[in-house]
């Protein structure tokens, strides 16, 4: 393969036909990688580091060998495998008689792109994400496109930056908030401006200069609103970056090619009848975030968090807001206003993202990537306040416009982009719209009068009416 041209400084150590990347670990001869044991790496590198100079043959065994007491021998047969390696450019590794050896090979160096770090994950631990961080971390070392999925608010991202970190010392991770693509034609310049690419004519061609033969780690946030350009690609940046992975968050999985769909869940919640309240991971999260907000929660009012979390959906985005207004009302009053989810929970953190300051915001987010014959559906489902099936859903939804099958169609896509929750029961499948999706959705002007929500930037994916 080929390296495309680029607009950007390489980062690496030229001398004939071959570029070498200290920091990557990469040695190419004519664009091509070239084999090379570790030993015989970290030689050249302490080589090229001091071109001109001689290096001690004590120096170079500390290097290489440093915790090791080795023989002189050693050094020479790896060595010998380096020169061997760099034949195409004759004369690179002179020995000095009795000291050691020198590269005398004409270099040139030039300045590395740094590739900015992923931000450090929230300072506070997350609640109840242990397994699905370990399971997600395993994953992500197997399979290099691996899909985080779920409902709007649930904690993707921060289990995402969670996981990088976690992988610092294997991976150098990058993170990419793609929300910032006003469609998906604009990705390749938002992916560049990530990876601290300086702003170029074709962006797609520097990132693929950039990450070819990198082992980078690409963290990708927010792909719902342009999934289909997200889905290309990752395809495309994986066929040309062999050491690249992707960990990708969106509230639908890609659909691209090799990918690992690993789906979060909201958190657990208390049962009516649960005895230890605090001990389920949603109401652990509400009261310590009510806590760090200054309220303080007593044992009689562990029942009204409960009610909170089950009318929340244990949705963390969801918990959060409603905690951080605990510093105006009551739990029990709190409880008692979520019939009005829309209006009571906002003021998120000033520096998260705009989709996740509000409540309403989160479900704008998610419904402009709607069709508009999901949204059709949604609006008519929305007046079914619990669980149903799919021949209720078709008896509500279905008529004139719409045939039972498409509504069945439209379930399952609701389904998909996680706004709707199913489970399976011996009588068939139950559904569920998720509260705050419901809450929007009634909130919707009714099917027939004029529509107020924006239509889904850059939305690929056609209407199924």
């Amino acid at each position: 393969m080929t390296v495309p041209a680029c607009t950007w400084p390489e980062p690496c150590v030229c001398f004939g036909p071959f570029r070498l990347y200290p920091q990557q670990r990469i040695l190419l001869e004519h664009e091509q990688p070239v084999r090379l044991g570790s030993r015989a790496f970290d030689i050249l590198v302490a080589l090229v580091e001091r071109a001109g100079e001689t290096v001690t043959r004590e120096t170079l065994m500390a290097r290489v060998w440093p915790d090791t007491i080795v023989e002189e021998a050693n050094l020479r047969v790896h060595v010998a495998a380096l020169r061997k390696a760099l034949r195409a450019a004759p004369r690179c590794i002179d020995s000095v008689a009795g000291r050691g050896y020198s590269f005398v090979a004409t270099v040139q160096r030039h300045a590395a792109p740094v590739i900015p770090p992923c931000a450090p994950p929230c300072a506070t631990a997350l609640v109840g994400r242990a397994e699905a961080i370990d399971t997600l971390a395993a994953r992500v070392q197997e399979r290099r496109l691996v899909t985080l999925a779920g409902t709007g608010g649930v904690g993707k991202t921060a289990v995402a930056l969670t996981v990088a970190a976690r992988l610092a010392g294997r991976l150098h991770a990058c993170c990419a908030d793609l929300s910032a693509a006003a469609d998906g034609a604009a990705l390749p310049a938002v992916l560049a401006a990530s990876l601290g690419l300086p702003p170029g004519p074709d962006p797609l061609n520097d990132v693929l200069a950039l990450l070819h033969e990198r082992q980078l780690l690409l963290v990708m946030d927010g792909c719902e609103h342009v999934i289909d350009a997200a889905a290309a690609l990752c395809e495309l940046l994986l066929r040309h970056a062999a050491g690249l992975r992707i960990l990708a968050t969106s509230r639908e999985a890609l659909r691209a090619a090799d990918e690992w769909v690993q789906r979060l869940a909201p958190l657990d919640c208390p049962p009516p009848d649960a005895a230890d309240i605090v001990a389920w991971p949603a109401a652990a999260l509400f009261v310590r975030r009510a806590t760090q907000a200054g309220a303080t929660i007593t044992a009689a009012e562990l029942p009204a968090v409960a009610d909170i979390c089950r009318r929340l959906d244990g949705v963390p985005l969801a918990l959060e807001l409603a905690a951080a207004r605990t510093d105006l009302f009551h739990v029990r009053e709190l409880a008692a206003r979520l019939d009005a989810p829309l209006q009571l929970l906002h003021g998120g953190r000033r520096t998260a993202p705009a989709r996740h300051r509000s409540w309403r915001a989160c479900q704008e987010w998610s419904y402009a990537t709607l069709a508009p014959l999901e949204r059709t559906v949604l609006a008519r489902l929305a007046v079914l306040g619990g669980e149903f099936t799919l021949a209720t859903a078709a008896a509500v939804a279905a008529g004139a416009d719409i045939r039972p099958a498409q509504v069945e169609d439209a379930v399952a896509a609701l389904s998909e982009r996680s706004l709707l929750v199913t489970r399976q029961t011996p009588a068939g499948v139950r559904c569920r719209l998720l509260a705050g999706t419901r809450a929007h959705a009634l909130a919707l002007p009714r099917p027939g009068e004029p529509q107020a929500a924006a239509p889904a930037p850059g939305r690929q994916r056609a209407a199924t009416a």
